[in-house]
């Protein structure tokens, strides 16, 4: 019998045998779990997917001999829509996470019933009305930025800091959210595998705002309280609904801050936090995951 095979589309300087680094280690550690449980691991950058009349290619491959796709990030900016958009021709159960999701389910606007107050906009006019309407203490971040990066905790009077941070990145979108003091006890991150809870640890922040790893936070294990649970349960039903067979989900105490679909790290924390091989287990609930698309 054939072994199941997968292929992980990476950035350009991606290097799968560089050493792990707090910010993010799927490159590593995802295809070392599908390697230890049998599976043919495949690379290729993201640049390297191209169409002809037979059908999609990676290098000289065709993409229908993979069991499973499964891209790690956006890849560069320039042609990111392009690719996507090629990959989008695979039936859904070959691709981890359904490509118009990478768009539309991840990130910061996604799932806002459950999460903080907040306000989205690109014109720093926008958010410098909201601030002054509601005084208090907010968080202002990239709409689009990844770990913890451009992170900035604001008075509802520090326009002038607002207008900075945006005049960085002209024409972006950024979000503003109210301030939660609880952030400084941690940030629960809590990694989802084909609708399954593979684990949860928490994130302390060092600076009482920025939690993220790459920024300098610790991790410990943590317990799921029972509303996080719940709540957890019913964002993996939505990822079921629209084909996320992968996910990370950040909150602080029972609010949600993030879902991260393109490129959630953490498995390689797990198994660090926790003594324990969390490999098995991903590559069970993918299994399972593609079964259940394919219907078999």
């Amino acid at each position: 019998m054939p072994k199941p095979s997968v292929l992980f589309l990476l950035s350009p300087h991606s290097n799968p045998t560089a050493p792990n680094h707090a910010g993010n280690d799927n490159v590593q550690t995802l295809p070392a779990a599908f390697a230890t449980q049998g599976w043919q691991v495949s690379h290729g950058p993201h640049h390297s997917l191209h169409r002809r009349p037979q059908g999609l290619f990676v290098d000289t491959t065709p993409l229908e001999a993979f069991d499973l796709v499964w891209p790690l990030g956006f890849g560069p900016r320039s042609g990111f829509l392009d690719w996507l958009q090629l990959l989008d021709e695979l039936p859904s159960r070959r691709v981890i996470n359904a490509p118009a999701t990478m768009i539309l389910r991840h990130g910061k606007a996604a799932w806002l019933d459950l999460g903080p107050q907040s306000h989205i906009a690109s014109e720093p006019e926008t958010l410098k009305a909201a601030m002054a309407k509601e005084p208090g203490d907010w968080v202002l971040k990239p709409l689009a930025g990844s770990f913890g990066q451009d992170v900035s905790r604001l008075h509802s009077d520090d326009t002038d800091t607002l207008t900075t941070r945006m005049a960085q990145r002209p024409g972006a979108y950024f979000v503003l959210q109210r301030f939660l003091p609880n952030i400084a006890e941690g940030e629960t991150r809590t990694l989802v595998a084909g609708g399954q809870i593979l684990g949860s640890y928490l994130r302390l922040p060092t600076d009482q705002l920025h939690a993220n790893l790459a920024q300098h936070g610790s991790a410990q294990p943590t317990t799921l309280s029972e509303r996080q649970k719940q709540i957890i349960g019913e964002i993996a039903k939505d990822l079921m609904a629209e084909h996320i067979g992968f996910a990370a989900i950040d909150l602080v105490d029972d609010v949600l801050m993030e879902v991260n679909v393109a490129n959630p790290g953490g498995l390689g924390t797990l198994n660090k936090l926790y003594d324990k091989d969390f490999g098995p287990a991903l590559v069970r609930a993918v299994t399972q995951f593609i079964q259940q698309q394919t219907g078999s």
